[in-house]
């Protein structure tokens, strides 16, 4: 199957996770994760990124970044690769350290709210893992950007912007007082911390965060994209769903104007399930989904249906000519 495009453009900004291969660990101990972050330094001066938020558990990692140029795809392959190599060099192990292809959520950096929420989720990771009780703790974290980010930890790297994230609270320097009111903050949410926040099911299951706009504009870029090459690997990612989607409506539509139908609700039953064996055939969508869209919500039955639709097509001439009405260019 085809996957996803990534989108990539100028300005673009990304949630993205990568977990070690089976869950298992990629770092060790603080030599690996010195490793790590001199190799995130190294891939953030070369590919011309921006680091909002970050932070590096046992196994895997958060970022909030931000791309001056096109360069996530790049940037991620020599990030992961050359971690991997540096890290199987000192382990004397061998084989994939990372699991599959790395979740990149593409953000909206304009409307309010959604960028200071993807932060949030990122530093607030070790709260929810149980290593991180209170603020204190969480500044202490030398692997995330919370106390650098907060004015407690000194040293804070060129590649870690602090500006983005202050002016979603209204901060506009990072003086003193500033500091201080995001450490506060931070405190808070601390505080407020529960594993089950609805507002993270977005951050965790999506692939575009933001607006309306926002999105529309993205699934825009995305089906652009499609229509160019893509490689061929299995597609397991939201974005693949949902340009799938797009596709099968549209298809939906055009057939049920071919069967000469105004609305699906007009439809007879086995004209709904041919149609639906037709965008089947022309895109990779879940049958769940496709079943609700003609009005079957149950997986089991409208499979079903689907299987005596083909016997009976075969036999019914009508059946037939309609399904060649459907696949005729």
């Amino acid at each position: 199957m085809p996957r996803a495009p990534r989108i990539e453009f100028a300005g673009a900004i990304y949630h993205v996770m990568s977990r070690g291969n089976h869950l298992e660990p990629i770092v060790r101990d603080d030599v690996d994760r010195e490793i790590f972050f001199k190799t995130l330094a190294q891939t953030c001066q070369s590919a011309g990124w921006v680091m909002h938020s970050l932070v590096l558990m046992r196994n895997h990692y958060h970022f909030l970044l931000e791309t001056k140029r096109a360069t996530l795809v790049r940037g991620m392959q020599y990030l992961n690769s050359t971690y991997a190599r540096r890290y199987n060099v000192r382990h004397k192990t061998f084989g994939h350290l990372f699991q599959g292809r790395y979740k990149a959520l593409l953000v909206d950096g304009e409307a309010k709210g959604y960028f200071l929420t993807v932060s949030d989720y990122i530093h607030m990771n070790p709260v929810r893992a149980g290593l991180v009780r209170d603020g204190k703790e969480l500044f202490r974290d030398r692997w995330s950007s919370a106390g650098w980010l907060a004015g407690v930890r000194k040293a804070k790297p060129d590649w870690l912007e602090w500006s983005r994230v202050y002016s979603e609270l209204g901060l506009r320097d990072y003086r003193r007082k500033q500091r201080r009111e995001y450490r506060e903050y931070l405190e808070r949410r601390v505080g407020e911390e529960k594993p089950d926040d609805p507002r993270w099911k977005k951050i965790q299951r999506g692939w575009c965060y933001g607006g309306k706009d926002f999105v529309e504009k993205m699934r825009e870029r995305l089906e652009e994209l499609s229509r160019k090459e893509v490689k061929y690997d299995t597609w397991n990612d939201e974005a693949g769903d949902e340009l799938e989607e797009i596709r099968a409506e549209r298809d939906l539509e055009d057939g049920m104007q071919r069967l000469g139908y105004e609305k699906l609700q007009e439809m007879e039953r086995w004209d709904r399930y041919l149609l639906a064996e037709w965008v089947r055939t022309r895109n990779r969508v879940k049958m769940n989904w496709l079943g609700a869209m003609v009005g079957n919500h149950n997986p089991g039955s409208f499979s079903g249906s689907l299987f005596q639709l083909r016997q009976k097509r075969f036999k019914d001439q009508i059946l037939m000519k309609k399904w060649r009405k459907l696949c005729k260019n």
